[in-house]
Protein backbone atom coordinates (compact mmCIF):
# COMPACT_ATOMS: atom_id res chain seq x y z
CA UNK A 1 0.00 0.00 0.00
CA UNK A 2 2.57 2.50 -1.16
CA UNK A 3 1.06 6.00 -0.91
CA UNK A 4 2.09 9.64 -0.75
CA UNK A 5 1.02 11.98 2.04
CA UNK A 6 -2.01 13.37 0.19
CA UNK A 7 -3.24 9.91 -0.76
CA UNK A 8 -2.80 8.70 2.81
CA UNK A 9 -4.83 11.61 4.16
CA UNK A 10 -7.57 10.95 1.61
CA UNK A 11 -7.67 7.25 2.56
CA UNK A 12 -7.92 8.02 6.27
CA UNK A 13 -10.58 10.68 5.78
CA UNK A 14 -12.66 8.34 3.62
CA UNK A 15 -12.44 5.70 6.32
CA UNK A 16 -13.39 8.12 9.12
CA UNK A 17 -16.39 9.53 7.28
CA UNK A 18 -17.81 6.20 6.12
CA UNK A 19 -17.17 4.38 9.39
CA UNK A 20 -18.84 7.12 11.43
CA UNK A 21 -21.85 7.02 9.10
CA UNK A 22 -22.17 3.26 9.57
CA UNK A 23 -21.27 2.89 13.24
CA UNK A 24 -22.94 4.67 16.14
CA UNK A 25 -21.10 5.84 19.24
CA UNK A 26 -17.56 4.72 18.39
CA UNK A 27 -16.03 7.90 16.94
CA UNK A 28 -13.06 7.77 19.33
CA UNK A 29 -12.16 4.21 18.30
CA UNK A 30 -12.48 5.10 14.60
CA UNK A 31 -10.24 8.15 15.04
CA UNK A 32 -7.72 6.08 17.01
CA UNK A 33 -7.52 3.42 14.29
CA UNK A 34 -7.09 6.10 11.60
CA UNK A 35 -4.36 7.82 13.62
CA UNK A 36 -2.49 4.54 14.19
CA UNK A 37 -2.70 3.69 10.50
CA UNK A 38 -1.30 7.14 9.67
CA UNK A 39 1.72 6.35 11.86
CA UNK A 40 2.14 3.01 10.11
CA UNK A 41 2.13 4.71 6.71
CA UNK A 42 4.65 7.30 7.93
CA UNK A 43 6.99 4.72 9.47
CA UNK A 44 6.92 2.00 6.83
CA UNK A 45 9.24 -0.92 7.49
CA UNK A 46 10.38 -3.68 5.19
CA UNK A 47 10.35 -6.02 8.18
CA UNK A 48 6.67 -5.75 9.16
CA UNK A 49 3.17 -5.70 7.69
CA UNK A 50 1.62 -2.29 7.23
CA UNK A 51 -0.24 -2.69 10.53
CA UNK A 52 -1.20 -5.19 13.21
CA UNK A 53 -4.07 -4.08 15.48
CA UNK A 54 -6.12 -5.63 18.25
CA UNK A 55 -9.82 -4.68 18.19
CA UNK A 56 -11.19 -5.09 21.72
CA UNK A 57 -14.24 -4.14 23.74
CA UNK A 58 -18.00 -4.84 23.45
CA UNK A 59 -19.33 -5.78 20.03
CA UNK A 60 -22.87 -4.36 20.11
CA UNK A 61 -24.61 -4.62 16.72
CA UNK A 62 -21.54 -6.36 15.22
CA UNK A 63 -19.49 -3.16 15.44
CA UNK A 64 -16.17 -4.92 14.80
CA UNK A 65 -17.37 -6.19 11.43
CA UNK A 66 -18.84 -2.74 10.79
CA UNK A 67 -15.39 -1.18 11.12
CA UNK A 68 -13.81 -3.82 8.88
CA UNK A 69 -15.87 -3.05 5.77
CA UNK A 70 -15.23 0.73 5.44
CA UNK A 71 -11.60 0.15 6.49
CA UNK A 72 -11.06 -2.34 3.67
CA UNK A 73 -12.90 -0.16 1.14
CA UNK A 74 -10.86 2.96 1.98
CA UNK A 75 -7.59 1.07 1.61
CA UNK A 76 -8.74 -0.45 -1.68
CA UNK A 77 -7.76 -3.82 -0.24
CA UNK A 78 -9.11 -7.36 -0.40
CA UNK A 79 -10.48 -8.72 2.87
CA UNK A 80 -10.41 -12.17 4.40
CA UNK A 81 -11.67 -13.56 7.73
CA UNK A 82 -10.31 -16.53 9.70
CA UNK A 83 -11.72 -17.93 12.93
CA UNK A 84 -8.86 -19.33 15.01
CA UNK A 85 -10.89 -20.75 17.88
CA UNK A 86 -10.88 -24.51 18.52
CA UNK A 87 -11.44 -27.26 17.50
CA UNK A 88 -7.83 -27.26 16.39
CA UNK A 89 -7.18 -28.83 13.05
CA UNK A 90 -10.06 -26.83 11.63
CA UNK A 91 -9.81 -23.27 10.37
CA UNK A 92 -6.76 -22.48 12.49
CA UNK A 93 -4.89 -25.07 10.39
CA UNK A 94 -6.53 -23.95 7.15
CA UNK A 95 -4.98 -20.51 7.61
CA UNK A 96 -1.49 -21.84 6.88
CA UNK A 97 -2.52 -24.65 4.59
CA UNK A 98 -1.84 -27.29 7.23
CA UNK A 99 -5.24 -28.98 6.85
CA UNK A 100 -4.85 -31.19 3.77
CA UNK A 101 -8.59 -31.75 3.60
CA UNK A 102 -9.07 -28.21 2.28
CA UNK A 103 -7.79 -26.62 -0.95
CA UNK A 104 -4.63 -24.54 -0.69
CA UNK A 105 -6.53 -21.60 -2.20
CA UNK A 106 -8.21 -21.14 1.22
CA UNK A 107 -4.89 -20.66 2.99
CA UNK A 108 -3.54 -17.27 4.02
CA UNK A 109 -0.27 -17.61 2.05
CA UNK A 110 -2.21 -18.33 -1.13
CA UNK A 111 -4.63 -15.48 -0.49
CA UNK A 112 -1.78 -13.01 0.11
CA UNK A 113 -0.01 -14.23 -3.01
CA UNK A 114 -3.02 -13.25 -5.09
CA UNK A 115 -3.94 -10.21 -2.96
CA UNK A 116 -0.82 -8.59 -1.48
CA UNK A 117 -2.87 -5.52 -0.51
CA UNK A 118 -5.16 -7.14 2.06
CA UNK A 119 -6.94 -6.70 5.38
CA UNK A 120 -6.85 -9.98 7.28
CA UNK A 121 -9.22 -10.39 10.24
CA UNK A 122 -8.22 -13.05 12.78
CA UNK A 123 -10.90 -13.93 15.31
CA UNK A 124 -9.95 -15.32 18.75
CA UNK A 125 -6.20 -15.51 18.24
CA UNK A 126 -5.93 -16.01 22.03
CA UNK A 127 -7.54 -19.43 21.48
CA UNK A 128 -5.48 -20.49 18.45
CA UNK A 129 -3.05 -23.40 18.48
CA UNK A 130 0.45 -22.28 19.64
CA UNK A 131 1.97 -23.33 16.30
CA UNK A 132 -0.39 -21.03 14.42
CA UNK A 133 0.35 -18.14 16.78
CA UNK A 134 4.10 -18.68 16.44
CA UNK A 135 4.00 -18.69 12.63
CA UNK A 136 1.82 -15.60 12.50
CA UNK A 137 4.14 -13.73 14.83
CA UNK A 138 7.08 -14.68 12.60
CA UNK A 139 5.17 -13.23 9.66
CA UNK A 140 4.81 -9.97 11.58
CA UNK A 141 8.51 -9.71 12.39
CA UNK A 142 10.18 -11.30 9.35
CA UNK A 143 7.63 -9.93 6.84
CA UNK A 144 7.15 -13.31 5.17
CA UNK A 145 4.77 -16.20 5.57
CA UNK A 146 5.59 -19.71 4.45
CA UNK A 147 3.20 -22.19 2.90
CA UNK A 148 3.60 -25.96 3.57
CA UNK A 149 5.91 -26.31 0.55
CA UNK A 150 8.30 -23.74 1.98
CA UNK A 151 7.48 -20.98 -0.52
CA UNK A 152 7.44 -17.51 0.99
CA UNK A 153 4.95 -14.70 0.48
CA UNK A 154 5.38 -11.12 1.69
CA UNK A 155 3.05 -9.59 4.30
CA UNK A 156 4.38 -6.02 3.85
CA UNK A 157 1.24 -4.67 2.16
CA UNK A 158 -1.19 -6.37 4.55
CA UNK A 159 -3.04 -5.14 7.63
CA UNK A 160 -3.94 -7.67 10.34
CA UNK A 161 -6.87 -7.02 12.69
CA UNK A 162 -7.08 -9.33 15.71
CA UNK A 163 -10.61 -9.50 17.16
CA UNK A 164 -10.96 -10.59 20.76
CA UNK A 165 -13.78 -10.97 23.25
CA UNK A 166 -11.48 -10.99 26.28
CA UNK A 167 -12.12 -8.32 28.93
CA UNK A 168 -14.98 -6.86 26.86
CA UNK A 169 -16.76 -5.32 29.84
CA UNK A 170 -13.65 -3.86 31.46
CA UNK A 171 -12.35 -2.40 28.21
CA UNK A 172 -15.79 -1.03 27.34
CA UNK A 173 -15.89 0.87 30.64
CA UNK A 174 -12.27 1.99 30.29
CA UNK A 175 -12.98 3.42 26.83
CA UNK A 176 -15.86 5.48 28.29
CA UNK A 177 -13.62 7.00 30.96
CA UNK A 178 -10.21 7.43 29.28
CA UNK A 179 -9.94 9.88 26.37
CA UNK A 180 -6.17 9.80 25.86
CA UNK A 181 -5.37 7.13 23.22
CA UNK A 182 -1.90 6.35 24.61
CA UNK A 183 -3.10 5.82 28.19
CA UNK A 184 -6.06 3.85 26.86
CA UNK A 185 -3.72 1.55 24.92
CA UNK A 186 -1.48 0.90 27.94
CA UNK A 187 -4.40 0.17 30.25
CA UNK A 188 -6.09 -2.06 27.65
CA UNK A 189 -2.89 -4.08 27.17
CA UNK A 190 -2.80 -4.77 30.91
CA UNK A 191 -6.47 -5.79 30.98
CA UNK A 192 -6.00 -8.15 28.03
CA UNK A 193 -2.85 -9.68 29.51
CA UNK A 194 -4.62 -10.26 32.83
CA UNK A 195 -7.52 -11.90 30.94
CA UNK A 196 -5.21 -14.38 29.21
CA UNK A 197 -4.37 -12.74 25.88
CA UNK A 198 -0.92 -13.99 24.75
CA UNK A 199 1.63 -11.45 25.97
CA UNK A 200 4.08 -12.08 23.07
CA UNK A 201 1.28 -11.23 20.64
CA UNK A 202 0.51 -8.01 22.54
CA UNK A 203 4.16 -7.06 22.18
CA UNK A 204 3.91 -7.58 18.43
CA UNK A 205 0.90 -5.36 17.73
CA UNK A 206 0.94 -1.70 16.78
CA UNK A 207 -2.03 -0.71 18.92
CA UNK A 208 -5.08 -1.91 20.82
CA UNK A 209 -8.21 -0.17 19.52
CA UNK A 210 -10.90 -0.04 22.21
CA UNK A 211 -14.66 0.09 21.65
CA UNK A 212 -16.61 1.74 24.44
CA UNK A 213 -19.70 0.37 26.15
CA UNK A 214 -22.88 2.07 24.99
CA UNK A 215 -25.59 2.69 27.56
CA UNK A 216 -29.18 1.57 27.07
CA UNK A 217 -30.17 5.23 26.92
CA UNK A 218 -27.69 5.96 24.13
CA UNK A 219 -28.83 2.95 22.13
CA UNK A 220 -32.51 3.82 22.67
CA UNK A 221 -32.07 7.42 21.51
CA UNK A 222 -30.10 6.26 18.46
CA UNK A 223 -32.74 3.67 17.52
CA UNK A 224 -35.60 6.16 17.89
CA UNK A 225 -33.72 8.81 15.92
CA UNK A 226 -33.09 6.31 13.14
CA UNK A 227 -36.80 5.52 12.81
CA UNK A 228 -37.71 9.21 12.88
CA UNK A 229 -35.09 10.00 10.21
CA UNK A 230 -36.48 7.19 8.07
CA UNK A 231 -39.96 8.74 8.27
CA UNK A 232 -38.59 12.22 7.43
CA UNK A 233 -36.67 10.84 4.44
CA UNK A 234 -40.03 10.13 2.78
CA UNK A 235 -41.32 13.66 3.35
CA UNK A 236 -43.51 12.61 6.27
CA UNK A 237 -43.78 13.83 9.85
CA UNK A 238 -43.77 11.44 12.80
CA UNK A 239 -46.59 12.21 15.22
CA UNK A 240 -45.39 13.36 18.64
CA UNK A 241 -45.26 10.22 20.73
CA UNK A 242 -45.96 8.23 17.57
CA UNK A 243 -43.47 5.42 18.16
CA UNK A 244 -44.88 2.17 19.53
CA UNK A 245 -42.82 1.38 22.66
CA UNK A 246 -42.35 -2.19 21.39
CA UNK A 247 -40.39 -0.79 18.43
CA UNK A 248 -37.75 0.33 20.89
CA UNK A 249 -37.80 -2.77 23.10
CA UNK A 250 -37.68 -5.32 20.29
CA UNK A 251 -35.37 -3.15 18.21
CA UNK A 252 -32.71 -3.24 20.94
CA UNK A 253 -33.30 -6.95 21.63
CA UNK A 254 -34.73 -8.42 18.37
CA UNK A 255 -36.03 -11.72 19.68
CA UNK A 256 -39.82 -11.38 19.39
CA UNK A 257 -42.38 -10.32 16.84
CA UNK A 258 -41.47 -8.94 13.43
CA UNK A 259 -37.91 -8.08 14.55
CA UNK A 260 -37.12 -11.76 14.97
CA UNK A 261 -36.97 -12.10 11.17
CA UNK A 262 -34.16 -9.55 10.85
CA UNK A 263 -33.90 -5.85 11.67
CA UNK A 264 -32.67 -4.74 8.24
CA UNK A 265 -35.42 -6.60 6.39
CA UNK A 266 -37.97 -4.94 8.65
CA UNK A 267 -36.55 -1.46 7.98
CA UNK A 268 -36.43 -2.12 4.23
CA UNK A 269 -40.12 -3.08 4.32
CA UNK A 270 -40.81 0.09 6.32
CA UNK A 271 -39.32 2.19 3.49
CA UNK A 272 -41.79 0.64 1.05
CA UNK A 273 -44.76 1.26 3.35
CA UNK A 274 -43.72 4.86 4.08
CA UNK A 275 -43.47 5.55 0.35
CA UNK A 276 -46.95 4.09 -0.17
CA UNK A 277 -48.36 6.25 2.65
CA UNK A 278 -46.83 9.35 1.09
CA UNK A 279 -48.25 8.46 -2.35
CA UNK A 280 -51.70 8.15 -0.80
CA UNK A 281 -51.49 11.69 0.57
CA UNK A 282 -50.40 11.12 4.16
CA UNK A 283 -48.50 13.92 5.89
CA UNK A 284 -48.18 12.75 9.48
CA UNK A 285 -47.91 9.14 10.66
CA UNK A 286 -47.40 6.96 13.66
CA UNK A 287 -45.48 3.66 13.68
CA UNK A 288 -46.86 0.53 15.34
CA UNK A 289 -45.25 -2.92 15.53
CA UNK A 290 -47.35 -5.53 13.72
CA UNK A 291 -46.91 -9.28 13.62
CA UNK A 292 -44.77 -9.25 10.46
CA UNK A 293 -43.90 -5.61 9.83
CA UNK A 294 -43.95 -2.07 11.19
CA UNK A 295 -47.37 -0.61 10.45
CA UNK A 296 -47.53 2.95 9.09
CA UNK A 297 -50.74 4.60 10.35
CA UNK A 298 -51.60 7.97 8.74
CA UNK A 299 -52.96 10.64 11.09
CA UNK A 300 -56.03 12.37 9.66
CA UNK A 301 -55.59 16.17 9.86
CA UNK A 302 -59.32 16.77 10.33
CA UNK A 303 -59.41 14.43 13.31
CA UNK A 304 -56.34 16.16 14.77
CA UNK A 305 -57.95 19.59 14.44
CA UNK A 306 -61.20 18.31 15.92
CA UNK A 307 -59.31 16.80 18.87
CA UNK A 308 -57.42 20.06 19.41
CA UNK A 309 -60.68 22.04 19.24
CA UNK A 310 -62.36 19.69 21.71
CA UNK A 311 -59.40 19.98 24.05
CA UNK A 312 -59.65 23.78 23.91
CA UNK A 313 -63.39 23.66 24.70
CA UNK A 314 -62.78 21.36 27.65
CA UNK A 315 -60.15 23.77 28.99
CA UNK A 316 -62.59 26.66 28.75
CA UNK A 317 -65.28 24.68 30.59
CA UNK A 318 -62.83 23.82 33.36
CA UNK A 319 -61.81 27.47 33.73
CA UNK A 320 -65.50 28.46 33.67
CA UNK A 321 -66.32 26.01 36.44
CA UNK A 322 -63.48 27.39 38.50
Amino acid sequence: MTTDVNTTQAILEEFRVKAKEDIFGQDAAIDALAAELALCFANRSDDRPLGVFVLAGPDANDTKAGIFHPFTAALGAAGHFYDLSPPWGGEDAIILGLNRGFPQSMSLPQFLRGNPKSVIVLNAIERAHPTIVSRLMSAWTANVLQDPSGREVSTREAVFILKTELAEGEIGELARQESDPDRLHVSAVKLLADAGFPIPVLRSVDAVICLKRLTTGELTRHHCQGLEDQVHAHGLVLEEGGLDARLVTYGLHPVLGAYANGVQALLDRLDVDLALAKDKGAEKVRLVLGEESILVLPIDRALEEDAASKSGTDDQEVRGNE
